[in-house]
């Protein structure tokens, strides 16, 4: 129990004491925000509105236009045309100029090529290479890494191009 030797004494401490004021520092600042309303700032947009017509009606934008419609920033955008997956202008200094056509070009997939497709009649499995050349599955592997020999998979097992075979194996 405590007992104070003043009249004036309250807190058994100097840290009784601040824990005191702090908490009654905490409660007049709730009472502080209860009495205010809350004042709601007004929120700037941190990119200038832009219409997309006025984009879409040209056929070279700029760097910030490109950046806006990717919604990157421009960096982003330079890092792209210096590793050459956009191509663009450079006019002068500031004043690089893409063409809209590059840009949709990013986003078309390739087409794939049907021109060389395998058939499995046409080619050998590694069972059938390793019984004819007498030559081990590793050999075969990394030769046909080695020379980028065709080859398909077809419900799990791989076929070999038997052309490319021959011409590697019959030296």
């Amino acid at each position: 129990m405590f007992e104070s030797q003043k009249r004036t004494t309250r807190f058994c401490s100097d840290k009784c004491n601040s824990q005191n004021y702090k908490m009654r520092k905490r409660l007049e600042l709730k009472k502080d925000l209860e009495r205010k309303p809350v004042q709601t700032q007004r929120l700037r947009p941190k990119v200038k509105a832009f219409s997309l017509e006025l984009i879409t009606g040209k056929e070279y934008l700029t760097v910030t236009e490109v950046s806006l419609l990717f919604g990157c920033s421009k960096d982003t955008v330079y890092r792209m045309i210096k590793a050459d997956q956009i191509k663009a202008t450079n006019l002068s200094e500031k004043l690089t100029r893409i063409r809209k056509r590059d840009i949709e070009s990013l986003f078309e997939t390739p087409k794939k090529e049907t021109k060389d497709l395998l058939k499995v009649g046409e080619c050998y499995e590694m069972n059938q290479i390793v019984s004819k050349y007498s030559i081990s599955r590793h050999t075969i592997y990394n030769n046909v890494s080695k020379h980028n020999i065709k080859r398909i998979k077809e419900n799990g097992i791989t076929y070999y191009s038997k052309s490319d075979i021959d011409n590697l194996f019959n030296v």
